[in-house]
């Protein structure tokens, strides 16, 4: 609105339907109260039919009559509303969503998944939300599917049973039509054993969250979808075993993940698990180790977790971006080994080698530093088309092992043109909130030398002919500030250096830093280098 204008009910009509489409239920049903312009029901024609609510806990505690007719009274109200949207619907839903948050997952999944009931004289009328939802005509030629059923009260662990609420069949999904579908706190999207061949031929995305799930209904769910361009696991404990009751059948491929079609795979927080079954007594749950992924069409990848112990197998060949963040918990309660972490890491890492760009993050930089050239020679691959590279992790504020791995990475990238480095001290880790930038700190004049460290110079091509753009962020602090350092070396060895970007918690830095850079310039365009500038890191 503005001056009086309804500006909004201006827009054409295909324009707000779009809008629209997106509109949980509830708000989309009261637009029609806006003004004459929106009394015709649009929402009706958007395509989009979006369900959410919210749900209270029934109390098992005092079991009441009454308590649970107003739970099931709700439910039933709700499906109801769903299903009368659904026979007014003027077109087909291509987008259906159905979101539900309650301060206790059990509530939640009586009302997503009981069936008909007679709970003290109270009745049910609907069996199953979602397969009401699915079943119904105008659900037929859904294109977007997406299920969220979340605990607002969050307390319980993730990977608990009570976690996950609800499964999902593959029968039941509008098979022709889906194009992408998103589950939210699902305890197993599952293919029937018996099943004829189900095929799902224009899914392209597949999305799981705080999710269980068996590893071979997920493979012929992957196989099921020829087309499908990218999976994205978020928080998904994955079981390796074939079935949760009986042993395992023996396989192959039981420890390999086939996505032949997938562009795009996100690994991000998942546990891999496999039970191994002791006859009489039970199972015994072990983590999963020499998992392969089979992908060979990735072009972007992206994992969160612990230093992996999966490969590639056959490894993808054109990678575009990679991102690598081990910041989060450590190795599945493994007790810290730094050889064994040290060879793990770089391992994985050469299995980007033909990436354009990559993102990486650790806890300490000092974990994946290769100090020896014996052992630089042996570990460190070649990044052959790696051109942006951005490095962010924590550093001891002694010791050169945080240099080390920078300079590693420039020994490993020949055609590297941007470089951002982010780098927190380790001891101001845990005292951020204490930490406040230094103003008016000099620039040290006595440096220890990270030229010491490099080696032959003939191993860092990307300084001499490539590198020409650098972002750092650092804490500035001591005269010997890692940060500093950075700035000094680079000024001085990256012959085709333009842009350095520096945020050192002193906004006066830039300023502080003009002196230099006019005499490192001086001395940069006597030797046949490129002259450079000095602006500030938009974070």
């Amino acid at each position: 609105m503005a001056g009086g204008d309804d500006r909004l009910s201006e827009l054409p009509d295909d324009l707000l339907r779009r809008v629209l489409h997106f509109v949980p239920l509830k708000e989309a049903a009261s637009t029609t109260a806006l003004s004459r312009r929106w009394r015709a029901p649009l929402w009706l024609s958007s395509g989009g039919v979006n369900l959410e609510t919210g749900m209270e806990n029934v109390y098992y505690s005092l079991p009441r009559r009454d308590d649970f007719a107003r739970f099931f009274s709700r439910r039933d109200a709700y499906i109801s509303a769903a299903v009368r949207t659904l026979d007014a619907a003027d077109v087909p839903a291509t987008r259906l969503t159905m979101r539900l948050d309650s301060d206790l997952n059990e509530s939640v999944d009586e009302f997503l998944s009981w069936p008909p009931r007679n709970m003290d004289e109270v009745v049910s009328s609907y069996t199953n939300l979602i397969d009401v939802g699915l079943s119904h005509r105008a659900a037929r030629s859904v294109e977007e599917l997406r299920i969220d059923a979340n605990d607002t009260a969050d307390e319980y662990s993730l990977f608990d049973n009570w976690g996950c609420l609800y499964t999902v069949t593959l029968h039941t999904l509008p098979l022709e039509t889906l194009r992408a579908l998103e589950l939210t706190s699902c305890k197993g999207l599952l293919y029937p054993r018996q099943a004829t061949a189900i095929v799902l031929p224009r899914l392209s995305s597949l999305q799981l969250s705080h999710c269980e799930q068996h590893l071979s209904s997920l493979q012929r769910v992957i196989d099921a979808a020829p087309a499908l361009d990218a999976v994205h696991l978020e928080s998904v404990l994955i079981d390796v075993a074939d079935k949760d009751d009986a042993p395992p059948t023996p396989s192959p491929n039981a420890r390999c993940l086939r996505c032949p079609a997938a562009k795009v795979l996100v690994l991000d927080s998942c546990t891999w698990e496999e039970k191994k079954y002791l006859h009489t007594y039970g199972y015994d749950v072990v983590d999963v180790d020499g998992l392969k992924i089979d992908a060979p069409r990735l072009r972007r990848f992206r994992y969160k977790g612990p230093f992996p112990s999966f490969s590639f197998s056959p490894r993808p060949l054109e990678w575009e971006q990679v991102d690598l963040d081990f910041s989060g918990r450590a190795n599945n309660g493994k007790k810290k080994d730094l050889d064994r972490d040290l060879d793990t890491f770089w391992r994985f890492a050469r299995s980007f080698t033909s990436t354009k760009e990559m993102r990486l993050k650790v806890n300490n930089l000092e974990d994946i530093a290769v100090l020896t050239e014996a052992r630089r020679v042996e570990l460190l691959p070649a990044f052959r088309r790696l051109q942006r590279l951005e490095i962010q992790g924590a550093h001891s504020t002694k010791g050169r092992a945080a240099t080390l791995i920078i300079l590693n990475m420039l020994r490993c990238c020949p055609v590297l043109t941007a470089l951002r480095i982010n780098l927190t001290a380790a001891e101001q880790q845990d005292n951020a909130s204490n930490e406040k930038g230094v103003a008016g700190t000099r620039i040290p004049q006595k440096e220890i030398q990270i030229a010491a460290l490099l080696g032959p110079s003939h191993l860092y091509q990307c300084l001499k002919s490539s590198l020409t753009r650098v972002g750092l962020q650092f804490r500035l602090g001591k005269s010997d500030c890692l940060g500093l350092k950075l700035i000094k070396f680079l000024a001085e060895n990256a012959m085709v250096l333009k842009e350095m970007y520096i945020d050192g918690g002193d906004q006066n830095l830039c300023e502080q830093m003009n002196p230099k850079t006019e005499k490192w310039n001086s001395k940069r365009r006597k030797s046949g280098a490129t002259s450079f500038v000095i602006l500030p890191l938009k974070r």
